[in-house]
């Protein structure tokens, strides 16, 4: 059995790793933003410092850490840009997904190169057939960040599992040479995510690149599992996937928080002595203490969430009620909107300078709405679903 295990850095060496990859973000977000995916530079910076592999197998060479390192880490890296922040978490969390899948499709993709990344979408919009060996695959998907640098993408279909059995929702594995781009990634935020379009035309997908994301959910275990013994691969796939997205969400308020405080500090008044400057306003007081001990609160929250799933949820078979997946949902939306109109008090007390795009608060403003989008921290989907459970009904909700 091959076993590429080395010995992790320190949490706080990789801390300190984030906090450079932060850095270079911040100087670069205008170039993230023009060429709408990160620059090679910062992708490759980003590549070097080997945070991608935080939740990596170490069956695979990965340092195999926990997820609240994980969350800490992009945490640190999304207070630079949230862009960055998103591309790392997506691909991060994908390097732990992929210890779900076949061991044949492991060693497909990382046997010859364990940095090759993949991009996702979970939507099961795609058409299947079951041919010999597999299954021919059409269609397309929308929404898979870090596409420019992946090599493979795993996209949903609904397929069933026996000819006459109900059709499960599943993910199918697509090498680049199987895929098109359709460049549709001209967006209000998140921009330089590279959250595109992919093309599937006819394209072979042999058993063991299929992934079958329902029965796992519903069973609490996946094939792979039986390479990697820890504790941190037998947690549940989507809810683990969902906290995993959270950290942009905190990071980036934080950061809105430092350029709002700092702003505050060094403005000085426009129209005269008589004007009060505005370190000297309650309002900005205000502002700033309700911020920071909302992000605060919120990144306790998601910790919570971790500290939940670990501590239930890291031992074979164990799968979260109905209820208690609802409630990560609503917790995950929670956290994203109440981030959000963090973001947007600050923006409001930030004058008529925050409205030129170079602005670093403005781009968070728009960002974090973006985040706010996604189908799995999406708020209304989210509180609805949990409190669905709350009176006894099903959620309502896959997620």
């Amino acid at each position: 059995m091959r076993d590429n295990s080395r010995t992790a850095p320190t949490t706080d060496t990789l801390l300190e790793r984030a906090r450079e990859i932060a850095r270079l973000a911040a100087e670069q977000a205008p170039a993230i933003e023009q060429q709408r995916r990160l620059p090679d530079g910062l992708m490759q910076a980003l590549k070097d410092s080997e945070l991608l592999r935080v939740l990596q197998p170490a069956h695979w060479g990965g340092y195999e850490r926990d997820l609240r390192t994980f969350l800490r880490v992009a945490t640190e890296i999304a207070k630079g840009d949230t862009s960055t922040g998103w591309v790392y978490c997506i691909l991060g969390i994908h390097n732990f997904w992929i210890s779900y899948v076949e061991p044949e499709l492991q060693e497909e993709l990382w046997g010859k190169d364990s940095s090759v990344l993949m991009a996702d979408s979970f939507a099961p919009t795609g058409s299947a057939q079951e041919v010999s060996g597999g299954y021919q695959l059409d269609g397309q998907w929308s929404f898979l960040s870090g596409l420019w640098c992946s090599d493979w993408v795993a996209v949903g279909a609904r397929v069933p599992p026996q000819p006459d059995a109900p059709a499960e929702w599943t993910m199918m594995f697509v090498p680049k040479t199987d895929y098109r781009l359709d460049d549709r990634w001209h967006v209000v935020g998140l921009q330089g995510s590279d959250s595109n379009t992919v093309v599937v035309e006819n394209a072979f997908v042999p058993h063991h690149r299929v992934y079958w994301l329902e029965r796992a959910e519903r069973t609490g275990t996946s094939p792979g599992q039986q390479l990697h013994p820890n504790a941190l691969y037998q947690l549940p796939f989507i809810p683990t996937l969902g906290v995993s997205l959270l950290p942009t969400a905190i990071g980036s308020a934080r950061s809105a928080i430092t350029h709002f405080q700092e702003w505050t500090r060094t403005r000085t008044p426009v129209y005269g002595p008589g004007e009060t400057p505005l370190p000297g306003t309650a309002s900005a007081h205000i502002a700033l203490a309700e911020a920071a001990t909302t992000i605060e609160a919120l990144e306790g929250l998601m910790m919570q969430n971790t500290e939940e799933l670990v501590t239930e949820y890291g031992q074979p078979g164990r799968v979260p009620s109905a209820q208690e997946r609802a409630k990560y949902y609503a917790w995950r939306s929670y956290i994203v909107r109440q981030s959000a109109r963090v973001v947007d008090r600050l923006f409001e007390l930030s004058g008529g300078r925050s409205l030129y795009l170079q602005h670093p608060v403005q781009r968070i403003w728009r960002d974090l709405h973006a985040v706010s989008q996604h189908i799995a921290l999406h708020y209304e989907a989210g509180l609805e679903a949990y409190g669905r459970t709350l009176v006894g009904l099903p959620s309502g909700s896959p997620l």
